[in-house]
């Protein structure tokens, strides 16, 4: 039995290694991009697809209903049909896409067509990662790898024979989703088009899941870019937008290794509860999250004279800032998937709306007084209200104790090794 215990303790640690060292090769690809972005548009274009991108994602998640989030639990419930389901309900969503585009188009102008286009194909996509979390992470990590490497050949061409070309950098990007599309419909044969399996029942067990997550997803996604959609109104500067923006950029690259641990604990909580393993995972991120924090104090300014150009060091003090909301949406990040898995949404929902009208309300504050410093500070207000919540609920549920759950994984871990 505990020769059983130690291999499977190993196992997860290789996976552990596996995912993060995939996400670390994201925040190179993801580095590497944004690089090229922001040289070839400079910091006034830069605003413009900040504000383009961000009206997009935001669309994006009211037309996918949040239907992704569902995937997990109706997995858990019934393995063979659960992928032919959801296979169904991907291909109808891009029939009906396709179809709504074509009727859109002639009406709109071109930033609307660019919002639609970028909306409709990630709403696809956001469905289809969640099918690929659970069904093969690795082969996810391997997709995701290559399309990126793909994105910035294309950058790079757009670089040296298209610069300052905003419609070119937003081609890519809208090529760049449909490649990634098409791979995870191909590898994960997401194939099936059966409308006998979208029976009543089904159908509510998924929206019953879905709906709650749906908000929940919109609420965490205005409690990360609220403060770009509110600078772009109240400022009306693409430049102070520009510059937030790239901000924002490298703010989420922080979140990379927060993200791979918890790709890792959706596709282990689907199995079991594993209240110490968070607790373990939320320790190890704070002290990433601190390291590269005291890295980019000593460094940030000359990096981002060397990455992207002097007119982006203004950008210094606003991405410490956001830094520093990094470490209480760490807690949210790695407990949330224990909740939803369970069909728990509501929790989600209740925090993060509590978060999402803190925000709103500093944005509207501190806006018009410090500009983007204002949404950066707004920003780590919400951040807090919503880990610190959240993680008091946690432990409360599951009676966990951070730094005893610390000590009892770190002797289980010296016996793997």
């Amino acid at each position: 039995m505990s020769c059983l215990n130690k291999k499977k303790g190993k196992s997860t640690v290789v996976l552990y290694g596996k995912t993060i060292a995939y996400k670390m090769i994201c925040v190179v690809l993801g580095f590497l991009s944004s690089i090229l972005i922001n040289r070839c548009l400079g910091v006034a274009l830069r605003g413009e697809y900040t504000v383009i991108t961000n009206w997009a994602s935001l669309l994006q998640l009211f037309l996918n209903l949040g239907i992704g989030t569902a995937y997990p639990a109706i997995k858990r419930r019934n393995a063979e049909r659960g992928k032919a389901v959801f296979s169904t309900v991907t291909l109808c969503m891009v029939g009906l896409y396709m179809l709504s585009a074509a009727i859109l188009f002639p009406f709109v102008d071109i930033a609307v067509k660019y919002i639609i286009a970028i909306a409709f194909i990630t709403a696809v996509e956001n469905l289809l990662i969640f099918i690929a979390v659970i069904e093969d992470v690795s082969l996810r990590n391997v997709i995701n790898i290559i399309t990126s490497c793909i994105h910035i050949f294309i950058l790079l061409i757009i670089f040296f024979w298209l610069p300052k070309n905003i419609n070119a950098v937003l081609f890519a990007i809208i090529v760049d989703h449909l490649v990634l599309c098409c791979s995870f419909i191909m590898l994960y044969k997401v194939q099936v088009l059966d409308f006998s399996l979208l029976d009543r029942k089904i159908m509510r067990e998924i929206l019953a899941i879905a709906m709650p997550a749906m908000l929940m997803n919109i609420l965490m996604y205005l409690n990360y870019h609220a403060d770009v959609l509110f600078l772009s109104v109240i400022t009306k500067s693409n430049i102070e937008v520009g510059l937030y923006g790239t901000a924002v950029t490298l703010g989420n690259m922080l979140w990379i290794v927060p993200d791979a641990f918890k790709d890792i604990l959706y596709n282990r909580a689907t199995k079991k509860d594993n209240p110490d393993e968070i607790i373990l995972a939320i320790v190890s991120n704070f002290i990433i999250c601190i390291i590269i924090f005291i890295g980019f104090t000593l460094v940030g300014k000359w990096f981002l004279n060397l990455m992207y150009g002097k007119e982006y060091v203004a950008a210094y003090s606003i991405v410490l800032m956001l830094f520093v909301g990094t470490l209480p949406m760490v807690l949210y990040k790695l407990i949330h998937p224990i909740y939803i898995v369970n069909g728990k949404t509501n929790i989600v929902v209740i925090a993060l709306a509590t978060a999402v009208i803190s925000n709103f309300v500093g944005n509207l504050v501190l806006i018009p007084r410090l500009g983007g410093m204002g949404a950066a500070i707004a920003s780590v207000i919400s951040y807090s209200l919503c880990g610190i919540v959240f993680y008091r609920k946690f432990t409360n549920d599951y009676s966990v104790n951070m730094l005893s759950s610390v000590k009892i994984m770190m002797r289980k871990i010296k016996k793997m090794l």
